[in-house]
């Protein structure tokens, strides 16, 4: 049985191959284990090719004939799997298409109708997928398969009883990158925040779910929260930093701190390990408030963690509760003034619309933001939303928030781009004020810092920035800035100080801040997408133009 993995393309818009996504390591779990058990696995990394989706996928289903094409993803990518799916029943009829991941796992009778695949993963994928392929292979009984979704006789869906979490995570086999195209990943990667100038990040798994219950998440593996040894992750470590030449490492967790002796035995061993590797490596991670003190956070830098992510969301104890976030804001407190004391990194998110939110709860976040020393960039500002099968979700329904369910999923990217008011209280209006005041504070207290050099080599820059807090000069090589057409400017960590800032390159930006300073911010919030469109034609103008001139020209010279 020839197998198929096809990891989607997440920027659907570019036709070339881009490089900037994250690594799809549940897919790289599951492609291990089919492989440890004698299955032939191909990749098809749409990503890393150039050409529209639809050609790179039919020539590759023109070159080798597959029995079973596997691919999947979050539900924020639904437009991304739709279409892959449609180009597998185009190019490939015969194959049978199994499809996984948080998109289906959260609401596996909707994308069933929607997309028809002949198998659904529901949940973690590894025994899943092996158990269904032997199934498939001996002719066997698919409902004795526990945890997928597939036609029944009468052509409706069938679900299987879910399958049991895996209790024992080490005994997986570690991820499988070598046919993603990892090398080619790693020698495109361009400096970003404060990380090397020529990163390459390895993407760690070391624990799976989460013991805490937010209203805003959903978690793609299940419920049940387990932890790899840590002897376990540093064999993986000591073979894929060595295999690839790393020199950094993403810890994907959920949640990395939920046992500190776990934590202090990471970093004696991951200490250990470094000093067996002849370049500098460093690491970040996901971390809650309410799970760190001074001397973890001493322990992890000393061990070489750069980079923190929090789990922030809220100022207010009501809406902390409302999200069943099980944090306080003096915990918040806390975490903000040891980090910033031991300059260590950050970056988290104070998100607004839940369904506590108030007028009162709103501006209690903001007005602490903007005391802060991290509103500068650290702390960003944003909106809660609802993804499908979390808490929030089901709470829209409820509400008539979200009238149609299939409207909405296959809209999920218009319908993600726009806030939501969730609030049980707050009016429409309310809600409206409430972004334009969130709008005016970032174009005030965000950081924007203009280059003081930059050295270009095609669209590498070497960009020399002083620190907007310190004075420091930092000089980033290998550095892409942000596209001066795009609504945001790229942020860098200063190098010193290891506070956020941006370094303002687009001219979106700098028209708003100066239409900002002229006219406010209730005036500048409402023609900001005027600005924004007048700018799109602008681009498309040219593109659409340029090589017609351009070849004109040559023809007088």
């Amino acid at each position: 049985m020839k197998v198929l993995m096809v990891v989607i393309r997440l920027n659907s818009n570019n036709n070339k191959a881009d490089f900037g996504y994250h690594m799809p390591v549940g897919l790289a779990y599951i492609t291990s284990v089919l492989k440890q058990n004698g299955y032939k696995v191909d990749w098809l990394n749409l990503n890393h090719h150039d050409g529209t989706i639809d050609d790179v996928v039919r020539k590759a289903l023109s070159q080798e004939r597959y029995d079973l094409i596997l691919t999947g993803g979050l539900s924020a990518f639904y437009p991304a799997i739709k279409n892959c799916v449609h180009l597998f029943r185009k190019y490939a009829p015969n194959a049978r298409v199994v499809l996984g991941g948080g998109a289906i796992s959260s609401q596996p009778e909707l994308i069933f109708k929607l997309l028809k695949p002949d198998y659904m993963i529901i949940g973690e994928g590894e025994a899943t997928v092996l158990e269904l392929l032997k199934c498939l292979g001996n002719d066997g009984n698919l409902d004795v398969v526990n945890g997928i979704g597939f036609f029944g006789i009468d052509g409706n869906l069938v679900l299987t009883k879910p399958r049991e979490a895996i209790k024992d995570i080490d005994e997986l086999p570690f991820p499988d990158y070598e046919g993603l195209g990892f090398e080619t990943y790693l020698d495109h990667a361009v400096a970003y925040s404060d990380i090397f100038d020529y990163p390459r990040a390895y993407p760690l798994v070391s624990s799976r779910s989460c013991p805490f219950s937010c209203t805003f998440c959903f978690h793609p593996t299940g419920k049940v929260y387990r932890q790899r040894s840590v002897p376990n992750i540093i064999e993986e470590l000591r073979f894929g930093i060595k295999r690839y030449r790393i020199n950094f490492i993403n810890i994907y967790d959920e949640l990395f701190s939920y046992d500190k002796e776990r934590v202090y035995e990471f970093c004696k061993q991951i200490k250990q390990l470094f000093k067996t590797v002849p370049w500098e490596v460093k690491w970040s991670c996901q971390i809650r408030v309410d799970k760190l003190d001074e001397d973890l956070l001493l322990t992890m830098k000393d061990a070489g963690c750069l980079v923190l992510s929090l789990g922030l969301e809220s100022y207010s104890p009501v809406v902390l509760k409302s999200m069943q976030k099980k944090t306080t804001p003096q915990q918040i407190d806390q975490t903000l003034e040891i980090t910033r004391r031991l300059n260590i990194a950050i970056q988290g998110n104070f998100i607004f619309g839940d369904a506590a939110e108030t007028t009162d709860t709103a501006y209690e976040t903001l007005n602490y933001w903007k005391k802060s020393v991290y509103s500068g960039g650290g702390i960003n500002l944003g909106y809660i939303y609802p993804y499908p099968g979390t808490p929030l979700y089901h709470h829209c329904l409820n509400k008539g928030i979200i009238k149609d369910e299939v409207d909405f999923i296959e809209n999920i990217t218009n319908r993600l781009a726009v806030p939501i008011n969730m609030s049980n209280t707050m009016t429409e209006q309310e809600f409206i004020k409430l972004q334009r005041d969130l709008y005016g504070a970032v174009r005030v207290y965000r950081k924007y810092v203009k280059p003081l050099l930059v050295i270009s080599n095609d669209k590498i820059r070497e960009v020399h920035v002083r620190c907007p807090y310190c004075n420091y000069v930092s000089i980033y090589k290998n550095y892409i800035l942000g596209d001066k057409y795009s609504r945001e400017s790229q942020s860098a960590y200063c190098r010193n100080c290891r506070l956020r800032f941006y370094i303002l390159s687009s001219v979106v930006v700098k028209i708003e801040n100066m239409l900002f300073r002229f006219l406010g911010v209730k005036v500048t919030y409402f023609v900001k997408d005027i600005v924004k469109n007048i700018l799109k034609m602008i681009r498309y103008i040219k593109r659409a133009f340029a090589p017609q001139l351009l070849s004109q020209s040559k023809g007088r010279g």
